[in-house]
This record gives C-alpha cells, structure tokens and sequence, in this order.
C-alpha cells in the first residue's frame, strides 16, 4: 500500500461554523471526526491571524476559544489535532495557558515538550 499524503482544507462550511459562536466551534472540536478538527482548527488560524483582519468575527468568544483550545489540548487522541491546537495558542497567543498548566498529566508524551514549550513562552531561563 503506498502512502497517502493528506491535506487539510477548509471552506465556506468551517468559516459559518466559527461565525456561528463559541458553541458551534466546541461542539466540533470536542465531538467532531479527526478531520472535522482539523479543517476547523485551520479556519480558526485565518480567523486568529490579524493580518486577515477576521479576529472581529471572535473577539466575543476570545477567551473561552483560548480556554477551549487548551482542552482540546488535553483531551484529544489525536496528536495532530493537539498539535493544530497548540500551534493556534503559540503564533496568536500568550501565556499563562492554566489549563495546559494543571494538566499536564492528560498531554501525550509526543506533544508534552510542545505544550512546555507553549506554557513557558517568555520566561527568561
């Protein structure tokens, strides 16, 4: 069987999604298939990112979108989706990430130097 190189997209469906709020985007980031999360988390880069200027659209939700990010985090099977996550938390955000923090415990071995890396951002060593 020969490998198959998997890209992630994202269209007009993940973008209605974020738009719908903060219920809409935790119900298919907590229940949603592997790539249903990831296709979503991707929207939320475009949405995350000032530069495309669509941080309006979750300005309302901002910090239970931070907050949800975290426990996708933690309670993903999926490493790539806690990656995706994770990824979110450290290009558009800043520490102290407290759920990550008193969680540690939940996060996959693969993604634990991540996630230290993340909560530990600007601390002078």
């Amino acid at each position: 069987m020969r490998n198959r190189v998997r890209y992630t997209t994202y269209g007009e469906n993940e973008k209605e999604i974020v738009r719908k709020g903060i219920a809409a985007i935790r119900e298919v980031l907590l229940e949603g298939s592997r790539d249903e999360k990831r296709s979503l988390l991707l929207a939320l880069d475009w949405f995350m990112d000032p530069y495309y200027k669509q941080d309006i659209y979750i300005a309302d939700i901002h910090g239970e979108l931070v907050e949800l990010l975290q426990t996708v985090v933690i309670t993903s099977n999926d490493d790539e989706v806690s990656e995706d996550a994770l990824e979110l938390l450290s290009s558009y955000e800043w520490p102290p990430f407290e759920i990550l923090e008193n969680n540690m415990d939940k996060v996959s071995e693969q993604c634990k130097p991540y996630v230290l890396y993340v909560i530990n951002m600007g601390k002078e060593e």
